[in-house]
């Protein structure tokens, strides 16, 4: 138990410290460039996890599911970079924070699942606190409707939520850790396909040393060992117990934004944020 805790908290400083290295990988590659070097240093070791646990790789007649899996990924990762190009690594954590609540919604509108009353209350929570966020506490001002790279990324909190639904019959048939690799890969080449074509390779041979380190971080550990640890961690303690965990997520982005980039903290963000935090808390506690 104690070292699932350890893996499932690795796992959610990894992901909020990622929007961190992104926002530093940007500012020398495009968002196809930085999703294509991460699929290129990830799917290689995830296919070395897999051989070592020995992993069947078996997805016959399940094509379409993984396809449609795989251009939602890969649409899911050019409008977050994209966003997070355009907005703070703090804000991301954040707002990325209210990504079970869009999933309840989705389900609702897609799968006809029931939405219970604390998860309507949690939703307009959640709301209120995003707009707080975006707007740094002035929403009367209008000024923050133009906040492009907000938006983007609670925009993609839409669509890790579908790519979670339309996968989600893959993930219960089959072993995660294969359906995260089999869904990666022609995602992979697709980008890879394209930065063929757009890209000047010669130019990632000249990248600095802060951006060559946070580069191996989004490949090695955000992505490929991050996908790992959770899995080992929800297979010890389940699912609804690591879920807890990934309230950490946002508190990891902002404590590594602040020191490191140098970002704001102000009374609205903080505001905010908790308000997206205690949205999703309240939404999906159980009547004891």
């Amino acid at each position: 138990m104690i070292l699932a805790r350890i893996l499932l908290l690795l796992t959610v400083v990894f992901w909020g410290w990622s929007f961190v290295a992104t926002k530093i990988c940007l500012d020398y590659m495009t968002p196809v460039e930085l999703m294509g070097l991460r699929f290129l240093l990830a799917l290689p070791l995830l296919l070395v996890i897999i051989g070592v646990k020995r992993v069947r790789l078996n997805f016959s007649g399940q094509g379409r599911a993984v396809a449609l899996g795989s251009a939602i990924l890969a649409a899911h990762f050019y409008i977050q970079m994209t966003g997070i190009k355009y907005t703070t690594a703090t804000n991301t954590g954040w707002i990325i924070a209210v990504t079970p609540l869009v999933m309840a919604v989705l389900a609702f509108l897609i799968l006809k699942e029931r939405v219970g009353r604390k998860t309507v209350i949690g939703i307009i929570i959640a709301t209120l606190g995003i707009l707080l966020l975006i707007s740094r506490g002035e929403v009367t001002e209008l000024g923050w409707l133009s906040s492009a790279g907000d938006w983007l990324v609670l925009a993609s909190a839409h669509t890790w939520a579908l790519y979670t639904i339309a996968t989600r019959n893959l993930t219960r048939s089959r072993n995660p850790l294969a359906v995260t690799f089999v869904i990666l890969l022609p995602a992979a080449v697709l980008v890879l396909g394209v930065m063929l074509v757009t890209s000047d390779w010669s130019t990632f041979l000249h990248l600095p040393a802060e951006v060559v380190v946070a580069l191996l971080f989004l490949g090695v550990a955000a992505m490929a060992l991050a996908h790992w640890f959770w899995q080992e961690g929800v297979s010890r303690v389940g699912a609804a117990r690591a879920g807890i965990f990934l309230y950490l997520e946002p508190l990891a982005t902002t404590g590594l934004a602040v020191a490191y980039l140098d970002e704001s903290f102000g009374v609205f963000t903080a505001i905010g944020g908790l308000m997206v935090l205690f949205a999703v808390w309240f939404a999906q506690r159980k009547r004891t």
